[in-house]
């Protein structure tokens, strides 16, 4: 299959089941159609309290997930942009799908993080932590026990697959699970999205076992893993189809791009405003760390300080304009990375992020440096623990609660009573539209959907409340 064959398979409009149909005015194109679809939908909105690098922030001014992932969307768009501008030219892509894989790109970016758990990264942390604790204690080796002997069996009622879903929980796997199956619209299959647009949020294809093997493992796909066992089908069919070989769809190299530029710069913007570094911190970890674009950057940043001293400019302003500045210039590089790399993004077999060949990566180690000081800042990791105290909270006291016999019941037990907190679309999900064969599995799955899927301040109110700390 050619290069440009490959980009008309991307491009096309297949779903798991025919959309329904648009009026004929409608010109959009399944892109567009499927940004449309998301960006009013309860989860995007879910971002809007969820936290980017600071949570639980009460100023306006500084990016939730949601803001961020607007940036992401618009700088993915844009670098998408140049690059059909390129593929057109070099007769690549059909001019007639002009747009199309800037829309790729703007959804991708949209959803990229639509996954995560309450308090992010480390939310992430607590859902591992708490399971992996769980699988070795004392109460899980009873209950399998005790289902064992109900069914006059001797087999473990979760394999290795399904432990290491739970042990290696990722918001980026959560994503494909949110947008194929979560969100019921009168059938199974969600929001109905194309399958590009799918693949565009699996990161790392490779299940939960074959996957996970670190960040140095030299194969990229394998580093994480992208599916859970219960959205297995759904990543074969998308895979088979798109003829993407258990790699990356190079739409997600592009996105991952986007991300690097936007999350690297923002937070540190983000932490000036809140005064956790300054802008003389910033030039003397840029002078240390760049190469490439040392004397380019530091003659900027230098203009930029002596505007914050002579001038009085506000160094929230200062910041800014250094991070449009240095922004610029990896959305540059990621382009010409791009087309020096074509071949190995076209295959999936480039074995590391764009921008850590392209000429802007010592730009972006630069604001990873500083990121260190923005993360270890005390407030910051304060919130950060009574986050994690939540959810691990909350997943012990369902979790608890769903190895007794009246979980699921219709009376008022305890155990009743928490199955009835699970939102009604969840339990509508593990009722109905879930087929996977391992109730034991799915059940836990349910939890981890609910949990996962709260903002931070419904995390933090819901376990205040069941621990009777706040009524």
């Amino acid at each position: 299959m050619s290069y440009k064959e490959k980009w008309e398979l991307l491009f096309q409009d297949i779903r798991f089941r025919e959309k329904t149909p648009t009026i004929p005015s409608d010109g959009r194109n399944p892109f567009e159609n499927d940004y449309g679809r998301l960006i009013s939908s309860a989860p995007i909105r879910r971002l809007q309290d969820k936290t980017q690098v600071f949570p639980l922030e009460q100023s306006d001014y500084i990016r939730t997930r949601l803001t961020h992932s607007l940036e992401v969307s618009y700088i993915a768009s844009s670098i998408g942009q140049s690059i059909e501008n390129y593929l057109i030219e070099t007769d690549e892509i059909s001019s007639d799908k002009k747009g199309y894989l800037s829309s790729l790109l703007r959804v991708s970016g949209l959803i990229h993080d639509l996954g995560n758990p309450p308090f992010g990264h480390f939310g992430e942390e607590a859902v591992k932590k708490f399971f992996k604790d769980y699988f070795i204690s004392k109460e899980f080796k009873e209950y399998e026990k005790r289902i064992n002997e109900q069914n006059k069996t001797n087999n473990p009622i979760l394999s290795e697959l399904e432990k290491a879903d739970f042990v290696n929980f990722d918001g980026n796997v959560q994503t494909l699970r949110i947008l194929s199956k979560l969100y019921y619209f009168g059938d199974a299959f969600g929001y109905n999205l194309t399958y590009s647009t799918l693949a565009s949020c699996i990161k790392y294809p490779s299940n939960s076992i074959e996957g996970n093997k670190g960040k140095k493992f030299p194969e990229i796909s394998k580093r994480k893993f992208g599916y859970f066992v219960t959205e297995k089908e759904t990543f074969d069919i998308i895979n088979n189809y798109l003829n993407l070989n258990n790699r990356r769809s190079p739409v997600v190299y592009l996105m991952e791009a986007a991300d690097d530029i936007a999350y690297s710069a923002a937070d540190i913007e983000d932490g000036i405003k809140l005064n956790i570094v300054n802008i003389y911190e910033v030039r003397k970890i840029f002078e240390k760390e760049l190469n490439t674009n040392k004397k380019l950057v530091l003659d900027e940043l230098d203009r930029l300080i002596i505007l914050y001293e002579i001038e009085e400019i506000d160094e929230s302003i200062v910041i800014q304009k250094f991070r449009i500045f240095t922004q610029r210039l990896m959305i540059s590089s990621i382009i010409e990375a791009f087309k020096k790399n074509y071949d190995s993004i076209m295959t999936g077999k480039l074995e590391s992020e764009i921008i850590e060949v392209s000429e802007a990566s010592d730009i972006r180690d630069a604001y990873k440096k500083l990121q260190i000081k923005v993360f270890d800042d005390k407030n910051i990791v304060k919130k950060e623990i009574a986050g994690w105290e939540a959810i691990y909270g909350l997943l012990k006291i369902m979790v608890k609660a769903s190895r007794s016999e009246n979980f699921k019941s219709a009376g008022n037990t305890y155990e009743a009573r928490i199955y009835k907190l699970i939102s009604s679309s969840h339990r509508f999900v593990y009722e109905n539209i879930e087929k996977y064969d391992n109730i034991e599995y799915t059940k836990l799955q349910m939890i981890t959907d609910f949990i996962s899927g709260m903002t931070d301040t419904y995390a933090i109110n819901l376990y205040q409340e069941l621990k009777g700390i706040k009524l």
